[in-house]
């Protein structure tokens, strides 16, 4: 299995969650897929909805600490309503189709 790296700094995310999405294309018909959210110690320690959930995961016990489906909740509420920065976005589509992603 591939490991889970984080597409901001190229640093091991943490944890990456999928769930259903839906926007509007330019004809105004809905496009319904999925959006991925992934949790990274570094771009997202600055992050007051991820502290919790950052905290929880840093820890590392086995089984999982107490309250982590909680932090998880509460960061993914959060994480959903986020939309990409243009810039970011555009830089990432060049590098795409330069064949660097």
């Amino acid at each position: 299995m591939t490991p889970l790296v984080c597409a901001r700094c190229a640093a091991p995310a943490l944890l990456a969650v999928r769930y259903p999405h839906a926007w509007r294309n330019s004809s105004g018909e809905r496009v319904e897929g999925l959006r991925e959210s992934v949790l990274c110690g570094s771009c997202d320690a600055d992050d007051p909805a991820a502290a919790v959930l950052l905290a929880r995961l840093t820890v590392a016990p086995t089984p999982p600490p107490p309250g982590l489906a909680d932090a998880v909740d509460a960061w993914l509420t959060t994480a959903r309503h986020r939309i990409p920065d243009p810039t970011t976005l555009d830089a990432e589509e060049s590098r795409w189709r330069a064949g660097d992603l």
